[in-house]
């Protein structure tokens, strides 16, 4: 690991340095790490001030809402990370520890610095076979939470739709769907599969990650805890636990959810492949009519391999909010965990790549009946969290509110259109990757 650029460094601590006495020390501690690193590291020196700067930064980072934080202390934190990582030197797991904390928690601006020194430290800890597995993975077991199905609306079933069918009969009509055969080549499913944690841990056991810890994150218990993915698969997956508890859905247990998993460990986002269909978007209809984004989509055809990258890959994803491509998430828990009623703003593809989930689905129009929260943290998700368990008497109109559910099985990809109100609920041990775009 080198030092970092003297005037990228430079610009990062003169933004923060202004912001008061506590980011202007943290400032200084940077600065000396930097400057214990030359002609020689001193790695003491060098550990002593990344971490009086890790620990003023992390103090600023969750001390209130975490949008309401001043942007330049997350500069300071990823250079500190880097700095602590850099003077760990042959304690690599600790060093890629510090890189995954300013790879979560710091700006954007040194993600380029931090993920070349954890591919190097990766290289370091020894060469991964990502390409086989130590053992067979587990043969399938039965759901242990089974939600039946009891939506009046049938969620239709789609063999991997063209491009132009998906945007005329999904996208502009806002209308759900569940695909099939998109994402049967992803190596995910085949060659390098998910559904064997030996593997997920040989590959990623010892990168830390934040899980959510409580019944979902509504939960007055609610916390979130760091721990390496190789942890926290012990503890919450393969022993059994997690929300399913007694087969009571949301009894407890710990999800690792909504998390940027693939940003950070580029060596599980060779696993799979953005969907052909997150290139298209209804705001061409808004810029130049509904004629353009028809054409594009069909000039996409011919190639609408979800998985190869085909010619609507040349069509790059450059949406307001999502200039480099649709967000990925990675879901991943046992049997239980669920994410209570709530809607999101944008398009989203919700890929099962192992395990089902029960998903219930309320349209935008049902809105008033579902009561959304006020408070303006969690003002997308509603007052009920269980559609299956509400106070009738506390949320009347809710009862008759027509909705939609679907059991998503491994290998599907639901899509959700934007502000359609989702309740979503894993059956069994669970990995799921969502992309959202515009």
């Amino acid at each position: 690991m080198e030092k970092l650029s003297d005037t990228a460094l430079s610009a990062a601590l003169d933004a923060a340095a202004a912001l008061g006495s506590d980011a202007a020390s943290a400032c200084a501690a940077v600065r000396r790490a930097h400057e214990f690193c030359a002609p020689e590291i001193d790695a003491a020196a060098v550990l002593k001030a990344a971490e009086e700067a890790r620990a003023l930064a992390w103090t600023a980072l969750h001390t209130g809402p975490w949008a309401a934080v001043a942007p330049p202390w997350r500069g300071v934190y990823a250079c500190a990370c880097y700095y602590a990582a850099l003077a760990h030197g042959d304690d690599i797991d600790a060093a890629l520890r510090a890189l995954d904390l300013g790879l979560m928690l710091g700006d954007a601006r040194f993600r380029p610095q931090l993920l070349r020194a954890a591919e190097r430290l990766e290289a370091r800890r020894g060469a991964v076979d990502e390409s086989a597995t130590a053992a067979a993975p587990p043969p399938p077991q039965p759901p242990s939470v089974c939600r039946p199905l009891s939506g009046g609306a049938r969620v239709p079933r789609l063999p991997r739709p063209s491009l132009a069918w998906f945007y005329n009969e999904c996208l502009r009509p806002a209308a759900p769907a569940v695909l099939t055969g998109v994402i049967d080549g992803w190596p995910a499913r085949s060659t390098r599969p998910w559904s064997d944690l030996a593997y997920l841990k040989r590959v990623a056991g010892h990168r830390t990650v934040p899980v959510e810890v409580g019944a979902h994150y509504l939960d007055d218990a609610f916390d979130e805890r760091l721990m390496t993915i190789a942890d926290f698969l012990e503890a919450h997956v393969e022993g059994g636990g997690g929300a399913a508890g007694g087969g009571a859905a949301g009894g407890g247990g710990a999800y690792l959810a909504q998390h940027q998993l693939f940003t950070q460990l580029p060596q599980l986002r060779r696993d799979i492949a953005v969907p052909d269909y997150c290139s298209l978007s209804l705001e061409e209809d808004e810029e130049g009519g509904e004629g353009d984004a028809e054409e594009a989509a069909a000039a996409a055809e011919g190639g609408a391999e979800a998985e190869a990258g085909g010619p609507a890959k040349r069509r790059r994803v450059a949406r307001r909010g999502y200039p480099d491509g649709p967000a990925i998430n990675a879901w991943l828990g046992p049997a239980g965990t669920l994410s209570p009623l709530h809607h999101d703003p944008d398009h989203n593809l919700l890929a099962q790549v192992v395990g089902s989930k029960y998903v219930r689905l309320y349209s935008p129009e049902q809105t008033e009946r579902l009561y959304p929260r006020t408070d303006a943290v969690h003002r997308v998700s509603s007052q009920i969290v269980d559609p299956d368990a509400h106070d009738a008497a506390r949320f009347p109109r809710f009862g008759g509110a027509p909705y939609a559910d679907v059991v998503l099985n491994a290998g599907e990809v639901l899509y959700i259109p934007p502000r359609w109100w989702h309740f979503v609920e894993a059956r069994e041990t669970s990995f799921s990757v969502s992309f959202w775009w515009r």
